[in-house]
């Protein structure tokens, strides 16, 4: 039986705080102890069934997966014990969770008034399209056969309905297909797919850079070479994509290529990447250049999604105002016509 996942922002309060715990010195089992206590009883039973696991030698980021949290988290942990600093990745992975959280709600909260308006408005063009309309048109053609503007407005609004049933059938379709298809494709392909849609790949692009740049930079400054950080990449319980890059680079690296150009010929990070490790190779400072770098491509990232949804709900609330205004036309064209005809 699945267990239910912790809510986002419970799983982003609980990594902080452990975070936390672990800078004021406590050991992690014992800041593990610390916070079931104070856990629910279904919640104290996940922490504690997690600190068995850590008791039986599983590494954290594999015990945390008793937790049902979600993906995200394993895979930051299992980087933060790979570069030896728990505390600031735990402190990290509860703030990744916690944007993670507030994204999600923001999106809510801006397309629930318009999506409920939509809503309506569909109930309300059905009704006109199987009561209204159908007087309306027989109305229009006995006092006026040549109705013009008029026509086309009411042919508009009878095959509304329609065209919204069919994107919907459409998003039905879509959700299926990623579901049976989209998901069990390789990391290549579904990169080759997603840089085909340009709203997608440019944010794409950001997001596969800074994940990149923040965990190679990570682990430059944890001691490691290079050749040995991509390695940790293309572990298991990395990301699929940084699994699949950690092969590539390795196995350019083995030609004798070098990294930043291994890094410009893929299409998938941003230009500057390769710009940035060339400067930082040369002057000794690539680890600490990479996770400066992307400190700087995760603020682009934020002020993009705000941007985003900022400009949703007016979007929203545009479509359906002018729907309802073509309604009214639709109803109130006809009506001055007949009335013109009298």
């Amino acid at each position: 039986m699945k267990r239910k996942m912790w809510p986002l922002a419970e799983q982003a309060l609980f990594f902080t705080r452990l975070g936390r715990l672990l800078e004021r010195g406590y050991p992690l089992g014992q800041a593990l102890e610390f916070l079931a206590i104070q856990a629910p009883t279904h919640r104290r039973m996940e922490v504690e069934r997690c600190l068995q696991q850590l008791r039986a030698g599983l590494p954290l980021f594999a015990a945390v997966e008793a937790l049902s949290v979600d993906r995200m988290a394993v895979n930051l942990l299992f980087f933060a014990e790979r570069h030896g600093d728990l505390p600031r990745g735990m402190a990290e992975t509860g703030e990744a969770l916690a944007q993670k959280a507030r994204f999600y709600e923001q999106l809510h909260r801006f397309s629930r008034y318009p999506l409920f308006l939509l809503s309506l408005l569909i109930i309300m063009l059905v009704l006109m399209e199987w009561w209204l309309l159908p007087q309306f048109e027989r109305a229009a053609a006995a006092f006026s056969p040549q109705r013009g503007h008029t026509a086309w407005l009411l042919a508009v609004v009878a095959h509304a309905p329609m065209a919204m049933a069919a994107i919907a059938v459409l998003a039905v379709f879509s959700g299926l297909f990623y579901t049976a298809y989209f998901r069990r494709w390789p990391v290549s392909r579904k990169l080759q797919f997603a840089l085909r849609i340009p709203g997608l790949a440019s944010f794409l692009r950001l997001f596969l850079t800074c994940l990149t740049a923040r965990q190679l930079g990570r682990l430059l400054q944890a001691g490691l070479s290079v050749y040995d950080a991509l390695g940790v990449f293309s572990e298991p319980s990395s990301w699929p994509f940084l699994q699949m890059e950690g092969r590539r680079l390795r196995h350019g690296l083995m030609k004798g290529m070098a990294l930043d150009r291994l890094i410009g010929v893929a299409r998938y990070y941003e230009q500057e990447l390769a710009l940035v490790i060339r400067h930082g190779q040369s002057n000794g400072e690539l680890g600490k250049e990479l996770e400066h770098y992307s400190e700087f491509l995760l603020q682009v990232m934020e002020q993009r999604i705000e941007s985003v949804l900022k400009c949703m709900q007016p979007l929203l609330l545009a479509v359906v105002g002018s729907f309802v205004v073509g309604m009214y036309l639709a109803i109130l064209l006809p009506m001055f016509s007949m009335l013109n005809e009298l």
